[in-house]
């Protein structure tokens, strides 16, 4: 049954049907197949959208909205650019750095492309930096967004495989970190090698100006601690969380920063409708598919293949993260949550492992899809705010992408970088 879904999917993808519509096709395949009722169809769409964790997604995109507009972004930009601007590849750095900033606030790989790529590549190509070269920075580093809590991708893992999302945001920060130091080294050695940007970038570091910048933007870098920390603390739920982040977030662009206008606010909030509303469609579609499989049984039959071939745990790890990396060539991040995380995840629990753990290193491991062709949407997005072409991006894009299976690989062999920051509160 798993093998017909799929083929149906694919091809339906291939064809340039949308996900979401390919899902229904898929979806209405098994439904006759299972010689159940159409009805199936909207009745589990409409109960899989009715979710009041889900409510917490339409609240982190208006974060990312709000600061897009709210000044929040560039500040953010300008501390980065104050704390390690002045070494070799400082800007180049400073593009990363931010992304780890933006991403401990907004959650999204995309958002964080749009916001830090349209402020940080202009001046990147102006230090010499040839555009192709700062897209592919700007577009990797924005992976760190859907891996530094909080996390979009991981609130949907936790909602369609019913795990602690506050443990998954846990999971993610060491990774998260990870992440951007060996970004942070890639950048270091290519920009050295082919002497990209201005060696120092013509300045000196000074704690005058990083306790500047730091004044500035410290009330926006209080939002990734008010979200986790208010989760540990039991104050609120993951939901909650994003609603406290909408009210600080429009509080600071309206009234702090004063860069947001009331005229400007349904602007933002149709933006941020918008986009909600495509998530929830396909996040509803993909609960139907999910439902279905599980009924074929499809879960405990994966699982007893996998465990016929091997019954080493690191094997059927490595077995389901090569899976998840050729998904990521032709399906984007969250359908692809939605649909093999309520099936892998199962199999993965199994065989003893944690699918905290399981969740952080499937979310990677698609975030990385994002930046590889064809269907990688941050891909286009860094294109689209570099002006340049998709070939030459994605060229410039390997070494970084060699540095992300890297860090992946690593994740992989050694768990307890995943799990120690949940294992320690949990």
């Amino acid at each position: 049954m798993l093998w017909i879904f799929l083929l149906v999917l694919f091809v339906s993808v291939l064809i340039g049907i949308p996900v979401v519509f390919s899902l229904g096709v898929a979806n209405v395949v098994l439904l006759f197949l299972m010689d159940l009722p159409l009805t199936v169809l909207p009745s589990k769409m409409i109960s899989g959208m009715n979710s009041f964790p889900l409510l917490a997604i339409p609240f982190f995109i208006f974060v990312g909205e709000v600061m897009n507009q709210g000044g929040i972004a560039k500040r953010l930009v300008k501390l980065a650019d104050s704390m390690i601007g002045h070494i070799p590849g400082g800007l180049g750095h400073v593009n990363i750095m931010a992304s780890m900033f933006f991403g401990g606030i907004s959650g999204s790989a995309i958002a964080d492309t749009a916001a830090i790529g349209g402020l940080m590549v202009p001046p990147m190509v102006e230090q010499k930096y040839p555009a192709p070269y700062s897209a592919a920075v700007t577009a990797s580093s924005a992976v760190i967004g859907i891996i530094i809590p909080p996390s979009i991708p991981f609130i949907f893992f936790g909602i369609v495989t019913s795990t602690s999302i506050a443990r998954l945001f846990l999971g993610g920060i060491i990774p998260g970190i990870l992440v951007g130091l060996a970004l942070m080294v890639t950048t270091y050695i290519t920009s050295t090698k082919h002497r990209y940007g201005v060696v120092g970038e013509g300045q000196k570091f000074s704690f005058r100006k990083v306790g500047s910048s730091l004044k500035e933007v410290w009330p926006a870098l209080t939002l990734p601690f008010i979200v986790v920390g208010g989760i540990l603390g039991g104050v609120f739920t993951a939901t909650e969380a994003g609603a406290v982040s909408a009210v600080v977030a429009l509080f600071l662009g309206l009234f702090y920063y004063k860069e947001i206008k009331l005229k400007d606010l349904p602007g933002i909030l149709l933006a941020s409708a918008r986009t909600t509303a495509i998530v929830l469609f396909l996040c509803g579609m993909a609960m139907v598919s999910a439902w279905l499989l599980t009924r074929a049984h499809v879960p405990t039959d994966l699982a007893r293949l996998l465990t016929s071939l091997t019954q080493s745990k690191i094997v059927i790890l490595l077995m389901a993260n090569l899976l998840l990396f050729l998904i990521g060539f032709i399906m984007d991040l969250i359908p692809a949550i939605l649909i093999l995380a309520p099936i892998l995840t199962p199999v993965m629990v199994q065989v003893g492992i944690d699918p905290v753990y399981f969740g952080v290193i499937m979310s990677i491991n698609l975030g990385i899809g994002l930046i590889t062709p064809p269907v990688g949407t941050v891909l286009y997005v860094a294109s689209g705010v570099a002006n340049v072409k998709l070939e030459k991006l994605v060229t410039s894009l390997i070494p970084f992408l060699i540095t992300l299976l890297i860090v992946l690989v690593v994740l992989i062999l050694f768990p307890g970088l995943v799990m120690f920051i949940p294992d320690l509160f949990y």
